[in-house]
């Protein structure tokens, strides 16, 4: 191993982040949170609440919430590009809140899949109206005390997390049921941060019999999950919040397809961000790692051979790795990417795009699995640009695709979304 690339600081976890605003402002009395993630999709969140009439006082890296106050929205909503901003309010809004809220944002934001996370709050009396550029949602009459709802959420487990989150805030909490969910490793991120503020939520598993299908033979039995979330036990916190696994991706693979080391932090090794897996998967590829006090990881490349890896719990890897994959020794295959077309852009196509823009081989089969054959192409500085898509992962992607095949990058502040700082970090990490 090297000497360290460089010691890199990183952003806050988007993720996080956001999660803890919305159970900030749920929350009666004046939460702290320090070292949030302050970037465009965390801004749009605490500029909705502010709309909401949450009080938020700012002063450098330190939040003051007051919370505990039933949303009254003062004008339309701004949600910009943010997923999470709009799927962990809607569900608060459609409950508790006083009067119509207007929802709008980027166009890709509701072309996004919003219907099961409505359909059960419209059992609830709730109204959702389509709108050119979002959408008028008319809450319940009246708040419930509890919510007791089945969801769909095999497209994305952040349906869940926002139904859970307003869950907590009623007086008798709710209980969710699912058969199936995307990426649910991030419910376990939602558990963590619902007991940091006062809340266990109690998830249990149980098996019944499927259904018989004469078209389709069905397994025998299905397996049906429930989330119990306690209501009125929210408290007010004072934490520091993590910094991202997500953004520290790019700078990871960076170390591995470079050959030399990096130290990045401080990340917490328990952390319940699923990218954390992006280590075990480098380091089944040949590279080597190791945890400094800080805490920091230092992580050291080469790859030695190509990437095989499930990305079930961690989709969102799907468009570094697939850069990665373009520059290691050895053909690779990444599976678990059904959930990848419903992102920011169709980061599936686009991974795929980005794999031959690199002049490797990208073979995508159904919607869940992308095959790599490594580039055996020299750098070529003069060819297209390469179009992330207005998709801040797929600017980081093509920034560790860049690293040996060079190239040029289309909007490249794209990254603002989730790490406004990512090229001086891209920078810093990379000077001798």
């Amino acid at each position: 191993m090297g000497s360290p690339l460089r010691t890199v600081p990183l952003p806050g976890s988007k993720s996080a982040t956001n999660r803890a605003l919305l159970l900030a402002a749920l929350a009666p009395g004046e939460s702290t949170l320090r070292n949030g993630l302050d970037a465009e999709d965390t801004r749009w969140m605490r500029g909705a609440l502010q709309d909401l009439g949450i009080v938020i006082e700012e002063s450098h890296d330190q939040w003051r919430i007051q919370g505990g106050v039933r949303p009254r929205a003062r004008r339309a909503l701004w949600l910009g590009a943010s997923g999470t901003t709009l799927r962990f309010l809607l569900p608060w809004l459609a409950l508790c809140a006083e009067g119509p809220v207007e929802l709008t944002g980027a166009e890709r934001l509701f072309e996004r899949p919003l219907e099961p996370l409505l359909a059960p709050l419209r059992n609830l009396g709730a109204a959702w109206e389509p709108r050119p550029g979002g959408g008028m949602l008319h809450p319940c009459p009246t708040p419930p005390q509890r919510m007791d709802a089945t969801v769909d959420a095999s497209l994305s487990s952040q349906f869940l997390t926002g139904l859970a989150l307003a869950a907590a805030s009623l007086p008798e909490g709710g209980r969710l049921s699912w058969d199936a969910v995307a990426s649910p490793s991030y419910l376990t991120l939602t558990e963590l941060w619902l007991a940091r503020f006062g809340v266990s939520a109690k998830l249990e598993a149980a098996r019944y019999p499927a259904p018989h299908l004469i078209e389709t033979p069905s397994p025998s039995s299905i397996t049906v999950q429930t989330w119990e979330i306690p209501g009125g036990h929210l408290h007010p916190v004072d934490l520091d919040l993590p910094a991202d696994w997500s953004g520290a991706a790019a700078l990871l693979c960076a170390a591995a397809v470079t050959g030399r080391a990096v130290e990045l932090g401080p990340l917490d090794p328990e952390d319940g961000q699923g990218d954390r897996a992006l280590i075990q998967i480098l380091a089944d590829a040949g590279c080597g790692y190791t945890w400094v006090p800080g805490p920091n990881l230092r992580l050291w490349g080469p790859l030695t051979s190509g990437l095989d890896a499930d990305l079930t719990d961690c989709p969102d890897l799907g468009p570094v790795l697939a850069a990665t994959a373009t520059l290691a020794p050895g053909p690779s295959c990444l599976t678990g990417l059904h959930t990848l077309p419903l992102k920011e852009c169709d980061r599936l196509d686009a991974s795929a795009e980005l794999v031959r823009w690199l002049g490797g081989k990208a073979e995508v089969i159904g919607n869940h699995t992308l095959k790599v054959t490594p580039t055996s192409a020299t750098p070529d500085l003069a060819r297209a640009p390469f179009d992330p898509r207005a998709d801040h992962r797929m600017a980081f992607a093509a920034a560790v695709g860049g690293l040996r095949m060079g190239g040029r990058l289309q909007d490249p502040h794209c990254v603002a979304k989730t790490f406004p700082d990512f090229w001086g970090s891209w920078h810093r990490l990379l000077e001798p």
